[in-house]
């Protein structure tokens, strides 16, 4: 678990990039890659087999690319900063190291632990030890990511990495949607309402509403990982029901504040609070009519290449994980500039 909590951390500022390929002609396909007693298997018989397996490996080769030049750009920007003002990287970076000697009090606990939806009560005495000191790393670490970001604004930099995936055709589905009916951008969110990285991806849909208002639409679409999330299935059952009492989006808020609280109780104490018809609602949870739509949600998710949550796709372009705005805002700019 203590390391559980730190790779949280770590994952939590993982950068990944929005990746997209234009299309061409593939030899492959006339290539001879087997023979079975002189009869030819060549890549036409096997290519159209593998193509998301494919797909996730060129994008796997892109991600992990624009990470490293993510590091150098970064690197880049402070050093030049660094020469600016006659001090060095290091020196930069010092001017946070105060925030160590910060106190850490039992709210930025429960918060620490809310966000990455840990219970405490599963945490040893040790790992509980341990959480102040990763709290101030980790408030050294924002600052400085803050810092870098503020230089990085103020630079001209431009990726020349060529993006490798092609745009899929993807429905939106059945959902309410949220923004604007003659949006310039159709965004569409597979997501899980019991994963904590989803929780973010929540944060960047109420950023992107934000900064584009109603240029953009967004659609959710229900991926709940149950080998690992037992509760979100029912979870995302519930969220239908209340999209039956117009009420979708409202509901989804509620469950992403209250991750740790998913159980048939509470999604039947947020329908409550949302002041909903509360006997049709507890019939339609009761009675399983919604798993069907969340079962095909998950196979459309699967027929476009989504294996982890949160994935989006703006304007059928992927976009995957908790990235940064950045991140989705490179692709919405030039879906808007079209």
């Amino acid at each position: 678990m203590k390391f559980g909590i730190i790779s949280l951390i770590v994952l939590s500022f993982a950068f990944t990039g929005c990746v997209k390929k234009s299309s061409g002609g593939n030899d492959e396909e006339n290539v001879v890659f087997a023979t079975v007693n002189g009869k030819e298997i060549k890549g036409k018989d096997i290519l159209g087999k593998v193509k998301n397996d494919l797909a996730e490996l060129k994008r796997n080769e892109y991600e992990i690319k624009r990470r490293a030049t993510e590091e150098v750009i970064q690197q880049t920007i402070l050093e030049e900063e660094a020469k600016k003002q006659g001090t060095s990287v290091d020196k930069l970076f010092s001017q946070f190291d105060s925030l160590r000697d910060k106190e850490v009090g039992k709210d930025d606990i429960q918060q620490f632990l809310k966000q990455r939806n840990i219970e405490e009560k599963r945490l040893s005495k040790q790992e509980k030890e341990s959480i102040p000191q990763i709290i101030k790393m980790q408030r050294v670490y924002e600052a400085r990511q803050k810092y870098a970001g503020e230089l990085r604004v103020k630079s001209n930099v431009q990726f020349k990495i060529p993006k490798p995936i092609e745009k899929v055709d993807i429905s939106t589905g059945n959902g309410t949607p949220l923004g604007g009916a003659n949006a310039k951008v159709t965004i569409v969110e597979f997501s899980d309402f019991q994963c904590p990285f989803c929780s973010r991806g929540r944060q960047r849909v109420d950023e992107i509403k934000q900064k584009y208002g109603d240029k953009v639409r967004v659609f959710f679409r229900h991926f709940p990982l149950e080998s690992i999330h037992p509760l979100a299935m029912k979870a995302s059952e519930a969220s239908l029901c209340a999209q039956d009492q117009g009420k979708f989006w409202e509901y989804h808020d509620l469950l992403f504040d209250n991750q740790s609280k998913l159980d048939d109780k509470s999604l039947k104490e947020y329908a409550t609070q949302l002041k909903f018809d509360q006997k049709v609602f507890e019939e339609c949870l009761s009675s399983g009519k919604k798993v069907a739509e969340v079962r095909k949600d998950m196979e459309d998710g699967t027929k476009v290449g989504v294996n982890s949550t949160p994935t989006f796709f703006v304007n059928g372009y992927p976009v995957r994980g908790a990235v940064p705005l950045e991140a989705f805002s490179e692709e919405i700019d030039e879906q808007l500039g079209k």
